[in-house]
């Protein structure tokens, strides 16, 4: 009787899986041929010119974060990670850094700071033709606000293995590829890897650490002394490279020397 019941059921899977394979002909060439494509959300080409001022923004992010370096990424203000906004004529307008401790308050990161506390500031409701540039590539919440506040760009430092690529996937064009797909997300932001030798440095140490979270690593004596160095190259960085970025130089210096240890 056992056996009976067995080959019963071999029978019924088998009619399933052969109705299954009729109904969905080469369902797995075609998943195999679809192409899930990204919708732009890039530029050709960066002059020379803005390659400088992303060079120098990005050691400035770093810069500000370590003006009030937190040695546990359980207590203090928040973790090591911060951001600098840039208007549309080129100029750094704002600063903030991650404050999630001692707000208690798990959306308080670096962009999403200082994208509110600029639009605060001003009164204003969008942030068209604004940059933002950030020691940890932004995560899914902080590129949501990016999308909605209409920011331009993002140039980040570190990469972030788990909570990174937020900006691509949301511009993941999957209509096409199946009926249950979507398409790109509206208001594409550019996300640019910082071309700076401390964002590489830090992704290759980071590599190497043992830990389990990289808030952790970002509170370790290691990622200090990169931050540190990234402080020292931004503070020492006076001439531009480029006449037409002095100016920018100039002015960011001035209001990094107004950066203290608040919870911005």
């Amino acid at each position: 009787m056992k056996k009976t019941y067995f080959l019963i059921s071999i029978f019924i899977l088998s009619i399933c899986f052969f109705s299954c394979a009729i109904k969905q002909p080469n369902s797995k060439l075609i998943l195999e041929k679809c192409e899930c494509t990204l919708d732009s959300a890039s530029v050709d080409s960066v002059s020379f010119e803005q390659q400088e001022l992303d060079y120098f923004y990005s050691l400035m992010a770093y810069a500000v974060v370590h003006k009030d370096w937190q040695v546990n990424a359980l207590e203090g203000r928040g973790y090591n990670i911060g951001s600098v906004l840039v208007d549309s004529d080129k100029y750094v307008v704002d600063w903030a850094r991650n404050s999630v401790n001692i707000k208690m308050n798990a959306t308080q990161h670096g962009e999403v700071r200082v994208m509110q506390s600029y639009l605060d500031s001003v009164q204003t409701y969008s942030l068209k033709g604004f940059s933002i540039y950030t020691t940890l590539e932004p995560c899914a919440m902080c590129s949501g606000m990016m999308k909605l506040t209409s920011i331009n760009r993002t140039v980040y430092g570190q990469t972030d293995p788990d909570y990174g690529k937020a900006l691509q996937r949301l511009q993941l064009k999957s209509d096409s590829c199946c009926s249950g797909g979507y398409s790109p997300y509206p208001r594409p932001v550019i996300s640019d890897k910082s071309a700076d030798p401390i964002s590489a440095e830090i992704d290759s140490a980071y590599a190497n650490y043992k830990g389990k979270y990289l808030v952790d690593f970002l509170a370790t004596s290691e990622a200090e002394k990169l931050f540190r160095k990234a402080s020292s190259m931004f503070q020492l960085y006076k001439k531009a490279k480029y006449a037409e970025n002095q100016k920018y130089i100039d002015s960011a210096h001035e209001l990094y020397n107004l950066v203290d240890g608040s919870i911005k």
